[in-house]
């Protein structure tokens, strides 16, 4: 299996994308700017399935990817597994290289420093941001996380190869 993992945040202060007006007025999204409250997540995905995974987590950190090192583990069971991430220092952390001692299947690599257009994940990260959170208000955490979530269960592995740009 060839897997790529990243992480992001979605905040509630909404991105504005383009939208039909007047000419000469201004578009908006109301909002209350929330900009201190944010939705962690970790994500990976196989562009070759067309498979991926979303954990919420409190912050990027070693706690974190840990737990999604162990969901892709138990996910995958069986198979060997080259995973390919940023240069983030969770990826890095002792406590990693202890979790990759006890799963031998379980390859790390990293991608060149400052070269997302390599990680597919930030592929669909892109178009989450895009689908989901353009030009739209959320009230609470709570509404941006069931959004977030239900949009990308919906997502079908052809999609996300399209996205992966492998079809």
């Amino acid at each position: 299996m060839v897997l790529f993992e990243d992480e992001t945040g979605f905040s509630l202060h909404p991105k504005l994308g383009r939208m039909w007006g007047k000419k000469g007025t201004k578009s908006y999204v109301c909002t209350k700017s929330q900009h201190h409250k944010r939705l962690n997540l970790f994500g990976w995905v196989d562009p070759l399935n067309g498979w991926h995974g979303t954990l919420k987590w409190v912050s990027g950190n070693t706690q974190g990817f840990l737990r999604v090192l162990a969901r892709i583990v138990h996910r995958f069971e069986g198979k060997i597994i080259d995973l390919w991430v940023d240069n983030a220092s969770w990826h890095k952390a002792k406590r990693v290289d202890n979790f990759l001692a006890e799963y031998h299947r379980l390859k790390l690599h990293y991608l060149p420093p400052y070269h997302p257009e390599l990680n597919y994940q930030e592929c669909l990260w892109r178009t989450m941001r895009y689908e989901e959170t353009t030009n739209t208000y959320y009230e609470t955490m709570v509404h941006l996380e069931l959004a977030v979530f239900s949009r990308s269960q919906r997502w079908k592995p052809q999609k996300i190869r399209k996205l992966c740009q492998l079809t």
